[in-house]
């Protein structure tokens, strides 16, 4: 008798453990929408709990992200072979295959229970826009092309202020970009006081960052880790702009479009010559985009005042992602597009490209002021003590 209870009891305690994860996931649509919760949720638990984790897991060498994705596609592999040799081999085939496939779907449950609570729950919560008090409000091309020309002409002169080759190629360190990052936001942090000063991507072995490639992302962050991965094949020039993009999904940003100015915003701000100049490439790519999409005229004005050292990394990066534009790329990128709009990113992945409006509300005044200037200063406003990029203070 007692036999026939024990399994009669597994069973009963999976579905009841089912039905809880049921209950959490049903209750994320009706309090995900109410802001307050969301905040509250964020700030006290699903932060909390990314920070830890991220705390212990960035002590080790290598990506936990990595290993946990093997883990995940071995066990599934083994626990599917194996569950179907017990039902070959039972005498009560259909009990067998319901009681593990009932474990199986516990499993994922609270997997993607953990997803909600602890990831999506952060796309509800305040935005950086709000936090910050920035509107990122249509933008006018007078504006745009005032911004782009600003950017295209920093970056042009800060290019020669890193190490290159004989050929003019990027020649930095990678693992020096890594030791700065850990104090690459204390600058920025004066103007946001909301964004933790201090926060760093450790040094690690990344296996599957030429897989990253042909799938079109340059860094992940990965909230079952808490880790921030970079794509470490990528075009050297971009990192450390990606480095402080993930940080800023550390930090509490969680919209692409915003990280993706607070990246820029952070690298330019940081003091760092080599941080700087790949915030000011980045900015450029993505507000010559947005430029030549509305007027091809306007960007060939600009063109000219790229540096040769610029031009270089310009002409790298295309390079770069040219070899791996494809079906891969293709698919990654509808499906990345899906699940940003399923977070209530309505523009999809064309979110990355609204970070244009954030950086043109934010230097528009700048670009009009310094229009004429030999080389507009991009400093931190009102961060007492804050470095320009040429290591002096703020005016």
């Amino acid at each position: 008798m007692e036999t026939l209870e024990k399994p009669v009891k597994r069973r009963h305690a999976l579905a009841a453990a089912l039905g809880v994860a049921a209950v959490l996931a049903a209750l994320f649509p009706a309090l995900a929408p109410i802001k307050p919760a969301a905040n509250f949720i964020t700030r006290f638990f699903s932060r909390p709990v990314k920070t830890a984790l991220g705390t212990v897991f960035g002590l080790l060498p290598f990506s936990v992200m990595e290993l946990e994705y093997i883990a995940a596609l071995v066990f599934t592999v083994v626990y599917a072979v194996r569950t179907a040799v017990l039902a070959v081999r039972g005498e009560k085939k259909l009990r067998i295959l319901a009681r593990r496939t009932l474990l199986f779907l516990v499993i994922a449950a609270y997997l993607f229970v953990f997803f909600l609570w602890c990831f999506a729950i952060d796309y509800r919560s305040d935005s950086f826009a709000r936090r910050s008090g920035m509107e990122a409000p249509p933008v006018e091309i007078s504006d745009l092309y005032a911004v782009t020309k600003l950017f295209v002409r920093n970056a042009s002169v800060y290019a020669s202020d890193v190490r290159r080759d004989g050929g003019l190629h990027w020649a930095e360190d990678l693992d020096e970009i890594l030791d700065k990052s850990e104090y690459i936001y204390e600058n920025l942090s004066f103007e946001y006081p909301f964004l933790p000063a201090k926060s760093r991507i450790p040094k690690k072995m990344y296996l599957t960052s030429r897989l990253s490639s042909w799938m079109g992302f340059t860094g992940v962050y990965f909230p079952f880790s808490g880790e921030s991965n970079i794509n470490i094949d990528a075009p050297g020039p971009f990192i450390p702009e990606t480095v402080c993009h993930e940080l800023a999904h550390q930090k509490g940003v969680y919209s692409e479009q915003e990280a993706n100015f607070v990246g820029i915003r952070a690298a330019i701000a940081s003091g760092d010559p080599v941080y700087a100049y790949s915030g000011l490439l980045a900015g450029a790519v993505h507000l010559s985009n947005a430029l030549y999409a509305v007027s091809p005229d306007l960007w060939w004005e600009i063109e000219p005042l790229m540096s040769e050292e610029m031009r270089t990394d310009w002409n790298d990066n295309n390079a770069y992602w040219k070899q791996f534009e494809g079906k891969v790329e293709e698919v990654s990128s509808k499906v990345y597009d899906g699940y940003l709009k399923a977070q209530g990113q309505e523009m999809g992945i064309r979110s990355y490209g609204a970070c244009v409006d954030l950086l043109v509300e934010y230097y528009a005044d700048m670009a009009r002021t310094y229009a004429e200037a030999e080389v507009p200063p991009l400093f931190v406003p009102g961060a007492e003590g804050s470095a320009d990029l040429d290591g002096g203070e703020a005016s």
